[in-house]
């Protein structure tokens, strides 16, 4: 029987996925895990390249501002988790996240975060290969949404005055009609939808990318949280500040610094 000697990794398992360059930054205390990928970048490195490395969270966030890497790699500890919030909340992040950790239990908090994947130590090379396609097919979804937000995608997309917006998740592209949404709100780098009909749906982009093309005349960002359809509110009560009242019984606050152009936004003498 012949014996494959090809290296476990992403190029021996074939993909029609266009390999796209990983620029990873690896967040890990144990130096035999970093070893392993750093071979594992050795026998990959037309696709997977290792541009930083840091013992934790609060280390790396000094440095991933400036190396800007697609992808980080994060250990699930303890102390790597209480802080993840801080790489969240960098503005500019658009990185995926892999997690690794010791136990299956660990694997809750990738879900939490909206993890791509989550790998168990030792790190296996095949598994490794199968999360980056994962990344990799990420990236391509990213495109094309930017490519319909562009009207670039195909004829029918490229119309003007779009009345929708794309949603992208792991396993669904969501079109939303801007007539639906009641309100967005943010948690940390990710945007929440509020429906008409009820239903909620996450994007892992940040809200500001949304009120950049969510339509002036109908929404407007009341709060570094909120982006509300105007047109959705059922009352502004003032007691105690402004508080927009949707259908669904919830009130939003209106930030005390954003009063002032909210009432002239909404031509209130």
């Amino acid at each position: 029987m012949k014996t494959d000697t090809t290296p476990i990794g992403i190029n021996r398992f074939k993909t029609h996925i266009p390999m796209t360059l990983i620029n990873a930054f690896i967040i890990e205390d144990n130096v035999k895990t970093i070893h392993s990928f750093e071979t594992f970048c050795i026998e990959n490195s037309m696709t997977f390249s290792i541009i930083g490395k840091a013992k934790s969270v609060k280390e790396a966030v000094k440095e991933i501002p400036f190396l800007k890497p697609n992808l980080i790699i994060v250990s699930a500890s303890k102390e790597n988790i209480n802080d993840f919030e801080i790489l969240s909340n960098i503005d500019f992040l658009e990185a995926k996240f892999i997690f690794i950790g010791t136990n299956e239990k660990e694997a809750y908090q990738a879900l939490k975060y909206n993890a791509v994947d989550f790998l168990l130590k030792p790190i296996n090379f095949e598994e490794l290969g199968t999360s980056l396609k994962k990344v990799m097919h990420h990236f391509e979804r990213d495109l094309a949404y930017l490519q319909v937000l562009n009207g670039c995608n195909n004829e029918w997309l490229s119309q003007p005055a779009k009345d929708f917006f794309i949603v992208s998740s792991v396993d669904k592209i969501e079109i939303i009609n801007f007539t639906d949404v009641l309100y967005c709100k943010a948690d940390g780098k990710y945007t929440e939808f509020f429906l008409q009909n009820g239903d909620k749906i996450v994007s892992s982009k940040n809200i500001g990318e949304y009120q950049n093309i969510f339509p002036s005349a109908s929404f407007f960002r009341i709060h570094n949280s909120s982006l509300v359809n105007v047109h959705k509110i059922l009352r502004i009560n003032k007691k105690d500040g402004l508080y927009c009242e949707f259908k669904n019984g919830v009130d939003l606050p209106v930030a005390k610094r954003k009063e002032k152009e909210f009432l002239k936004y909404l031509r209130v003498n």
